[in-house]
């Protein structure tokens, strides 16, 4: 299966294996000839194109890049976690925080 859109109409169609190589654009009012090989070749240097261009991730605090959604930036040392950022020492205070509260829970409520 192969999915085709149509340069005259913009309308998209699938190409199955038991359709033929050349034919008619199955839209009523159109009279556009697809060659299959042709469309094929086309697929694939689009998809090529769009490997090759992938956005650049910045940080959301001083917009340099970075390499992962979940890092630390090298610039401002700040933690990046998908758009949010934080101070390397506010996430380990938070961590700190939940592990104290978990550890009350199951001493006080499990036991």
């Amino acid at each position: 299966m192969l999915k085709i859109q149509c340069p005259e109409c913009n309308k998209n169609f699938l190409w199955t294996d038991d359709m033929p190589t050349e034919g008619k654009c199955p839209a009523v009012d159109c009279n556009w000839q697809y060659d299959i090989h042709a469309e094929l070749k086309r697929n694939i240097a689009q998809r090529g194109k769009a490997e090759v261009i992938s956005p650049k991730l910045s940080c959301p605090s001083c917009h340099e890049q970075i390499k992962s959604k979940i890092t630390i930036c090298r610039h401002c040392g700040r933690m990046v976690i998908g758009e949010k950022f934080f101070k390397k020492s506010s996430f380990f205070l938070a961590i700190c925080i939940t592990l104290i509260v978990l550890s009350l829970i199951l001493k006080y409520v499990v036991w």
